[in-house]
């Protein structure tokens, strides 16, 4: 990589980082253009050079969070065979993810209501949904896909309200681990072999 492409992604990486700062103070609603370069320290044509838009740039900040959750849960996941264990394993990292990135609340919150954003926040939660399935599927689901999308949004309510407390919800997770226990529709038949 030369030295002016690695000058590049640090100053994206810069602006990506003001972003979640902003969000994580003001909210995606108090996050402009003018704000954002001034916390990264650079001239706002820069801001320009590496997103065209606003919500072009509050997508990258989604995707790049996005990354970052998608590698713990691929983690958690690679230590287990599919099913309830391995979708908690995955759970409990998103949620770990979750709590340790300043400004995701905001940006979890608001992202999947901006027009301009919505639909990548959908695929990417369809993406996390997609991972989820072999776990339903193990767990003897046939309508694993739609059971899924459940569990994800059923994810993704629990870890905004962690956000909102901004510590683990041990109750809360007890409660889905119960859940997921019970729509462990082969769990019965694995106990008594």
């Amino acid at each position: 990589m030369t030295a002016r492409a690695a000058a590049a992604l640090e100053t994206r990486a810069a602006l990506l980082d003001a972003g979640l700062e902003i969000a994580e103070q003001h909210g995606l609603s108090g996050m402009s253009v003018n704000r954002v370069v001034a916390v990264a320290g650079v001239a706002k044509g820069t801001f320009y050079v590496h997103f065209p838009d606003r919500d072009a740039f509050l997508s990258a900040m989604h995707q790049r969070f996005h990354e970052q959750a998608g590698q713990a849960v691929a983690a958690a996941y690679a230590q287990h065979p599919p099913g309830r264990i391995r979708m908690q394993a995955g759970m409990t990292a998103y949620f770990e993810v979750c709590l340790s990135n300043r400004g995701v609340k905001a940006l979890v919150l608001e992202a999947r209501n901006t027009p301009g954003v919505a639909a990548d926040v959908a695929a990417r939660n369809a993406a996390f949904a997609a991972l989820a399935e072999p776990d339903l599927l193990a767990m003897g689901w046939t309508e694993a896909r739609t059971a899924a999308n459940l569990v994800v949004a059923m994810s993704a309510e629990l870890a905004m309200a962690e956000m909102a407390a901004e510590q683990r919800d041990e109750r809360g997770r007890q409660v889905l681990w119960d859940l997921l226990s019970r729509l462990d529709l082969n769990a019965d038949a694995a106990a008594s072999a």
